[in-house]
């Protein structure tokens, strides 16, 4: 009668312990070790990338809120895009600030490259056209384009 204790500590016909060995294990490891640095990096390089392309669209989000803000309220308003402090504010009329974004909050080295300023008409259309730069410390740009017609893209 085999019983399940028998069944664990038999010793296979060749008189061998079954199991792996030191250099199969330490192998094994060197191999996960070697894949998990090239994830890593990898991992590294798609975090910049996605912080780049959440300014570039966090931009443009606070650009359209900027025209339909104006549109709604039958009132001009800001959008000031500053390089020296990486921010960008959109404000009433009054200076009163209706939304910030700090580019220096986010991983990577997102920065502003170029300091932007226009208004956002009451008929929607923006007083001065054009682009603002982001990059970030892997040497990649992204540019949000501001079209006198109050629409915004990003390249």
């Amino acid at each position: 009668m085999d019983t399940a204790a028998n069944t664990i500590t038999r010793k296979p016909e060749g008189g061998r312990n079954e199991g792996f060995s030191l250099i199969e294990i330490l192998i094994i490891l060197a191999v996960i070790a070697i894949l998990a640095g090239l994830a890593g990096t990898n991992l590294m390089r798609w975090i910049a990338e996605a912080n780049l392309k959440r300014a570039a669209r966090t931009i443009v989000s606070m650009c359209q809120d900027a025209r339909v803000e104006a549109i709604k309220r039958n009132e001009r308003m800001t959008v000031n895009c500053n390089n020296a402090t990486n921010t960008c504010v959109v404000q009433f009329t009054n200076g009163t600030t209706h939304r910030q974004f700090d580019l220096s909050t986010l991983r990577s080295g997102v920065r502003l490259t170029a300091s932007y300023n226009t208004q956002f008409t009451s008929r929607g259309r923006a007083t001065i056209a054009g682009p603002i730069p982001i990059s970030n410390d892997a040497a990649r740009t992204l540019t949000v384009t501001v079209r006198t017609s109050g629409s915004v893209v990003t390249d």
